[in-house]
């Protein structure tokens, strides 16, 4: 049996905070760990096995974390894991009470706005992306040879799925705010 797995683009398919953390602690649970999650984890994570812990993740988003910030998680005994972008993994492991990191719904709903909004960022400028080369395209085809039409159709086909796919996640975790 390996002793490492790897798991790629996970932020990708557990784009709500709280399967994110849900999916972290089965994988713990199951005896998969982490040493530290990097920039590059949300593209290429590798766990370690190790004796299955309970460990309780907080996927915590902040574009300007405050000097005090990792000082007062720490205080409260969770571990910094690491830091992909603006956001922060935070775990502390447990026997008995699940611990918790948002202490109230409107915490909760504020960090998941947070990431809605990073995420809908996106969206917004994938679409707008997406339209001005579907434009090109339209006013440009008819000086463009068969191969480069191709290309551009795959590229816009392309671009309409990720757009597609980031409207769906916006529309998740909007939906999924309380959690």
């Amino acid at each position: 049996m390996s002793k490492t797995r790897t798991e790629w683009f996970s932020t990708f398919r557990y784009m709500v905070p709280a399967d994110y953390e849900n999916w972290m602690e089965k994988l713990a649970a199951d005896g998969w760990n982490i040493d530290k999650i990097g920039q590059w984890s949300s593209i290429r994570m590798v766990f370690k096995k190790t004796d299955p812990k309970q460990y309780r993740y907080i996927f915590d988003i902040h574009t300007s974390a405050k000097r005090d910030y990792l000082e007062t998680y720490r205080q409260f005994g969770w571990e910094f894991v690491g830091q992909m972008a603006s956001c922060f993994i935070w775990r502390k492991e447990y026997t008995a009470i699940r611990p918790e990191s948002f202490t109230d719904l409107e915490s909760i709903e504020k960090r998941n706005r947070n990431v809605m909004n990073a995420v809908m960022v996106s969206f917004i400028l994938f679409t707008v992306i997406t339209l001005v080369m579907i434009a090109a395209t339209l006013l440009s085809s008819s000086s463009m040879s068969s191969e480069e039409t191709r290309q551009m159709i795959l590229f816009i086909a392309c671009a309409v799925l990720f757009s597609t796919y980031l409207g769906w996640v916006v529309w998740k975790i909007y939906h999924n705010r309380d959690r």
